[in-house]
């Protein structure tokens, strides 16, 4: 008994300290190959308008965060805050998020 007790934990030591990783993917079609990334920048996600309040000050829930104009919320600027909308800026370029999602522009 003794001795398969040690053959086995030979065997077990044997195989785990074997790491098997494939170049590519062994289910792929023989001429496809894996795309690298090239982009080092991902682009965020435009943050979701869900409640604009304006008392003195109008403020916005993107996301779940309250913002207020001058902000950051992921990447964007909140640039302005209206009663139904606001608008975010990112390198030169503008969105408007609105409350009703027929509004949104690019």
């Amino acid at each position: 008994m003794g001795k398969y007790t040690v053959t086995g934990c030979v065997i077990y030591c044997l195989f785990y300290g074997v790491k098997v990783h494939a170049q590519q993917d062994p289910t792929a079609p023989l001429s496809w190959t894996q795309q690298r990334s090239s982009s080092l920048h991902s682009r965020s996600a435009l943050p979701q308008l869900q409640s604009v309040i304006c008392e003195p000050q109008c403020r916005a829930i993107l996301s779940g965060q309250t913002v207020a104009v001058g902000s950051y919320i992921t990447g964007y600027r909140v640039s302005r805050i209206n009663d139904s909308s606001v608008i975010l800026t990112r390198n030169k370029k503008q969105w408007q998020l609105s409350l009703f999602s027929t509004d949104i522009k690019q």
